[in-house]
């Protein structure tokens, strides 16, 4: 592959990730919410981090990113080993066992989204947008 290539290729993938991670961040903020909040209210125990989250942030653009945000880093780094049990009894509480479904619709967009713009910026790094 040539260099003209190379270049023309990080430029369509770079502006189809950007794309793709501002519809994915439209849908976790609107569709993909209900779901969220339904995680949301089986971990949230009163008096924990993400409860208080819940009633700090509120229910706008802004809040509902930081809601998910924070949902998703329940469901994944609650598995780190060593300091997952921690993070987990500070953030909330998994009384009954989430249905797999349920994880999936917190963690596959939001890893789909992280991905999308480590691949804009990594294109707009190969393109020298940083230089």
């Amino acid at each position: 592959m040539s260099e003209e290539q190379l270049t023309a290729t990080a430029a369509v993938v770079g502006a189809a990730a950007l794309g793709i991670a501002i519809i994915l961040l439209v849908l976790m903020v609107t569709l993909f919410f209900r779901k969220t909040m339904e995680v949301e209210r089986r971990i949230a125990t009163p008096g924990k981090q993400l409860d208080e989250i819940r009633s700090i942030w509120g229910n706008g653009p802004i809040g509902r990113w930081m809601r998910v945000m924070h949902v998703f880093a329940f469901v994944v780094f609650r598995h780190i080993p060593r300091i997952g049990p921690r993070i987990e009894s500070r953030m909330g509480d998994e009384f009954e066992p989430l249905p797999l479904s349920l994880k999936l619709w917190v963690t596959v967009p939001y890893t789909s989204f992280v991905v999308s713009m480590f691949l804009f910026f990594f294109s707009g790094w190969y393109l020298g947008a940083f230089d």
